[in-house]
């Protein structure tokens, strides 16, 4: 598998340059312009909250409810907090701060990264809502909608995952002087991390473009390769429910950053692949159900004057077998590859 992967990638830099080329050029733009000027700052502030044990004075009296819902420490539950309110790498770079501290164990730390992934409010409003379909509501609705599939993940992570505390977890925090240096250094290699993985993923979302011809299936590859790339293409073509299904996965740019993010941390990907797709199943049946309910009557959600594409005709069903069908079969490429090794 490595091999077939080096020669595929060998063969799409010289047969796809141009397009490489152009998805790394707008790789890099969207992170100059967009990631870093929305993210890094709060991703700086969220590893001086966590490293400064700031994070688990306030969150210790709800200790109960992060054991009830999720099986986890306090600590952990402002973990999933930050993830909240910060954007997708956060949670994973609060929680290898904290496992390297030693207030994690290795198990616990592995749990919180498969519960602490989400889209911050400023993505889902701001940019979906506000800037995509100039629709401040739906970004509203895709919060709304993560954050309860987010807890009920949780829980469904919580109760099926075995973890095991640190028998006398010490803190160990840094000095105090240290503190902003240490923060502003974590922040930086959880940016560099995030910021080359958009840029490999958007040349291989340029490349998809010139090899598949359909449009419907390149939209769909888009999202599930890159949520960015992906929302810029559904804003105003695709219902608002598909939209949280693939906020909810996050993309395979997400978890590539969050693995180059955990460190040592014993994430399972399978595990999290699965988690994610889950994460996305209940955001978009949240999203669905709230539309049923309270209908957005807008030219972004229907177009009623003109002919539907198969875009907009599609049905949940359908639209929801294909992309899970698509989903599970790139997760079964690496359970293959180790089912071979393991024969040899």
């Amino acid at each position: 598998m490595p091999l077939i992967l080096s020669v595929g990638g060998i063969f799409l830099a010289l047969r796809y340059s141009k397009e490489c080329y152009n998805g790394i050029e707008s790789g890099i733009g969207f992170c100059l312009n967009v990631l870093i000027p929305s993210l890094f700052f709060f991703m700086i502030v969220a590893a001086f909250i966590v490293g400064s044990g700031i994070a688990d004075s306030l969150c210790r009296p709800l200790g109960g409810l992060s054991h009830a819902l999720f099986r986890l420490p306090p600590e952990s539950l402002a973990v999933i907090l930050l993830s909240m309110i910060g954007g997708y790498p956060v949670g994973a770079a609060c929680a290898a701060i904290l496992h390297k501290d030693g207030r994690l164990s290795p198990s616990q730390a592995a749990k919180t990264v498969y519960i602490a992934v989400a889209a911050g409010p400023g993505f889902l409003i701001n940019y979906i809502g506000v800037s995509l379909l100039d629709l401040p509501q739906a970004g509203y609705v895709l919060l709304a909608a993560q954050v309860i599939a987010l807890v009920l993940t949780g829980v469904i992570v919580g109760h099926t995952v075995k973890s095991e505390p640190i028998p006398h977890a010490v803190a160990k925090v840094q000095p105090k002087g240290n503190l902003l240096v240490n923060a502003v250094q974590s922040a930086s290699r959880s940016a560099f991390h995030m910021c080359a993985m958009v840029v490999v993923f958007s040349a291989l979302i340029e490349v998809t473009d010139a090899v598949v011809s359909d449009p419907v299936v390149c939209d769909i590859a888009s999202a599930i390769i890159e949520i960015t790339n992906g929302c810029n293409r559904f804003a105003g073509n695709y219902p608002l429910w598909l939209t949280a299904f693939f906020v909810g996965f996050g993309g395979l740019s997400v978890h590539f950053q969050i693995y180059a993010t955990v460190g040592d941390i014993p994430v399972r990907k399978g595990l999290f692949f699965l988690f994610r797709i889950i994460e996305g199943i209940i955001a978009m049946a949240a999203t669905y159900i709230y539309l049923m309910v309270t209908p957005m009557t807008t030219a972004v959600f229907s177009s009623a004057d003109g002919i539907p594409t198969a875009a907009q005709s599609a049905t949940m069903a359908g639209s929801a077998a294909l992309v899970i069908a698509a989903l599970f079969f790139i997760g079964s490429l690496d359970r293959k590859a180790k089912n071979q090794h393991t024969r040899r």
